[in-house]
């Protein structure tokens, strides 16, 4: 019978040996698994921060066409352009296709001469500002 308990002993020794093992090395796959999760979210900011620079300039300069009254169809359209060409991320998309769609109100109004669609590119790019306060400044 000792010997019964000796080769249980060395089995159960085993056992946990190798539930520790494998304890220790999920741990380790965990922490290799993090890295790359943390760099998808160093991109995605870096890619917020990257849109939300050349947002704020097509902002401006959709402005400056404003104080200027320089609004021709060219401009609009090269601001449109501009802005078609940016890699947007999830967050800002709502605020990409309301500008999108205020720069397009813009040109009906420059085709068509309809006062309410300039009235209305005017009121959703005001309501984006105030949405989006990084855009004041």
């Amino acid at each position: 019978m000792a010997k019964k308990q000796k080769i249980l002993i060395f089995l159960l020794l085993i056992l946990f040996l190798l539930v520790l093992y494998l304890i220790f090395t999920s741990e380790s796959i965990k922490d290799t698994a993090n890295p790359a999760e943390q760099t998808k979210q160093d991109s995605s900011v870096l890619l917020e921060n990257d849109y939300k620079l050349k947002a704020e300039e097509f902002f401006i300069a959709y402005e400056n066409l404003i104080k200027d009254n320089n609004f021709t169809e060219e401009n609009i359209a090269k601001l449109k352009s501009g802005l078609l060409s940016l890699k947007v991320p999830v967050k800002f998309k709502e605020l990409h296709i309301k500008f999108v769609l205020a720069l397009i109100r813009m040109e009906n109004y420059l085709s068509q001469k309809d006062e309410q669609e300039k009235s209305n590119s005017l009121q959703t790019v005001n309501q984006l500002k105030a949405d989006y306060s990084w855009l004041n400044n």
